[in-house]
């Protein structure tokens, strides 16, 4: 995470040094989770709530987010989620309200089809994690190595030229 930090600053001082402005959060996707982090933390620490994160909807929704407001909306949106949240858990719904409210006159997804969505997610976050290495993606989902192979040749992942070590 300090690497993270540090290679911002880089970039944004040399943008300074350019004459440049960093580009817009919705460029920057690799920084949105961080983001997201650090205004969690300013904002339950200025509270008496508990949260105790964002949930992999919430973070995968802010993901998706263009961003139109940039960082100064990322920020208004999480210290609203953290003042208004009923749970421990930021949702997608509590940080973005507008979407909740539209997807409440939706019909219910099969069960199955959610479970598929959410095991997909999970897959593509752990080899994210590993660098592609399904073996270690396999451990940190406490699954075998070829249970996972073979959900990923049924699931569909996004990206199967993968490493088998």
């Amino acid at each position: 995470m300090a690497d993270h930090r540090a290679s911002a600053r880089t970039s944004i001082s040399a943008c300074r040094v350019a004459g440049d402005s960093p580009a817009p959060a919705r460029e920057r996707h690799e920084d949105i989770t961080w983001l997201l982090d650090r205004f969690l933390e300013n904002a339950v620490s200025r509270s008496d709530v508990r949260i105790r994160g964002f949930s992999a909807l919430a973070q995968e929704a802010a993901l998706a987010h263009r961003w139109p407001g940039n960082v100064r909306e990322l920020r208004n949106r999480v210290e609203r989620a953290v003042a208004l949240s009923t749970s421990e858990w930021i949702m997608p719904g509590d940080l973005f309200p507008e979407r909740a409210a539209k997807s409440e006159n939706t019909t219910f997804a099969p069960l199955a089809d959610v479970r598929d969505a959410a095991e997909r997610r999970q897959i593509a976050r752990a080899l994210d994690e590993t660098g592609g290495q399904i073996a270690k993606a396999a451990a940190l989902l406490a699954v075998s190595r070829t249970t996972l192979w073979e959900k990923m040749t049924r699931l569909g992942p996004a990206d199967r030229a993968r490493s088998t070590s």
